[in-house]
């Protein structure tokens, strides 16, 4: 993993898209803080045996844990309004996302360096499997409902 805090470490890519404006104003935010939680993690690198090190990380991860909530609470409503038959499966996936990382947050005052950017990890690659799997498989059923709506 190269490190460098001037830099990205996901970079929005137009193939994240999934062609719903809302969902993917929240994608590119969710990949916003991420880079933000990276940037802290390593701007704090050489602090870790400073007492406080924490505080900028817990800062960023608390925002995250924030959005995400919103984020997952946007997108379950926006499939059950277009009637998703996967969103049972898809609720648990979020459940089980958000219990990672609220764990994460109890026990980040306690984290080193290499736990920080192990998490960092983490959230680049669940980001990732999130929207390029989980959530282009409802893109379909929106679609539908949508064309269904500009018929009526």
């Amino acid at each position: 993993m190269n490190i460098d805090e001037n830099k990205d470490f996901i970079r929005w890519e137009k193939k994240f898209e999934l062609g719903i404006p809302n969902i993917d104003a929240q994608h590119q935010q969710l990949v916003n803080l991420c880079n933000d939680l990276y940037q802290a993690v390593i701007r704090n690198k050489y602090r870790a045996t400073i007492p406080g090190w924490h505080e900028a990380l817990s800062d960023a991860l608390r925002d995250t844990v924030e959005y995400v909530k919103l984020h997952f609470s946007d997108e379950e409503k926006l499939m059950a309004t277009v009637g998703y038959a996967e969103l049972p499966q898809h609720k648990v996936k979020h459940r089980e996302f958000t219990a990672k990382v609220t764990e994460t947050l109890k026990t980040f005052n306690q984290a080193e360096f290499q736990d920080a950017m192990d998490f960092v990890k983490f959230l680049y690659d669940w980001i990732l499997e999130h929207i390029a799997i989980s959530d282009k498989a409802f893109v379909p059923t929106v679609l539908e409902f949508l064309q269904i709506q500009k018929k009526r």
